[in-house]
């Protein structure tokens, strides 16, 4: 197996992964969005809402903020030694929020006990309270996995077949970006096609490529074109991490029991 990776970003991450089955790609991406621990709070206690939202609504709002989180200080609650459902400091963050009068209420006004916690965007809002009216409510925040809720998915993860364009037998530098604008005809020829006008029309701007040239469509089953985008706190290159090590921890375990 190897990783080269294509583009690296505050956000998202772009890289090749090559020499695997389709199964293991498809595990790492389904690893990546469902299984990879982030945190959101999990329960709001109000103590006094006079604004124009109901309670479970703004709690729902809360709930979908995102949490940047020191990731080897916290653990998910089902393997914390504290084994209470009320949670201890280990697996779980007090949260508090109280605003009143005329203002803009967002995620920055959110105040977690662990100075450490914080939100990924903190000009979220959640809701804009009128003249006289006051939100006060405590929360409790806890790690989770996309697999048991939305709101703990720690990336948008996605992969294709590497494509590979040829021209009259010869590989084209950027054929990812050729890949992107090639017409039906060329992605389900079996084989190579004489390229007429409309191919050359819709490739020219990314090949040198003219009518008459023979050109070839293909996907190697062996090479996969990940883009990994964070939708959490975690670092797009550190979702990738932590996903293979749960991949391997969890092979670990079957051969144990087996």
């Amino acid at each position: 197996m190897e990783v080269e990776i294509l583009e690296e970003k505050e956000k998202k991450i772009k890289f090749l992964l090559k020499d695997v089955k389709p199964q293991f790609a498809n595990a790492l991406r389904r690893t990546m969005i469902g299984k990879v621990p982030t945190m959101a709070v999990k329960e709001v206690d109000f103590i006094n809402n006079t604004s124009g939202l109901f309670d479970e609504i703004i709690a729902h709002r809360i709930g979908m903020i995102p949490w940047e989180f020191p990731e080897e200080e916290y653990k998910l609650p089902e393997n914390c030694e504290c084994g209470s459902k009320e949670g201890c400091p280990n697996c779980r963050v007090e949260m508090v929020l109280k605003k009143e009068g005329e203002a803009y209420v967002k995620a920055k006004h959110i105040k977690p006990t662990d100075k450490k916690v914080k939100p990924v965007n903190p000009d979220i809002l959640i809701i804009t309270l009128l003249e006289d009216q006051e939100l006060e409510l405590e929360a409790k925040a806890v790690l989770g996995t996309g697999k048991k809720h939305a709101k703990f998915q720690a990336a948008a993860a996605s992969y294709k077949y590497y494509p590979e364009i040829k021209v009259n037998g010869k590989k084209v530098e950027n054929s990812e970006e050729a890949a992107k604008v090639a017409t039906g005809k060329v992605k389900n020829a079996d084989g190579s096609v004489e390229a007429d006008e409309e191919i050359v029309y819709s490739l020219e701007n990314t090949i040198d490529i003219k009518e008459g040239d023979e050109i070839e469509y293909l996907e190697h089953k062996d090479k996969f074109l990940f883009e990994v985008e964070t939708v959490s706190g975690l670092e797009p290159k550190k979702i990738v991490k932590k996903a293979v090590d749960i991949i391997v921890e969890e092979f670990e375990e079957l051969e144990n029991s087996l």
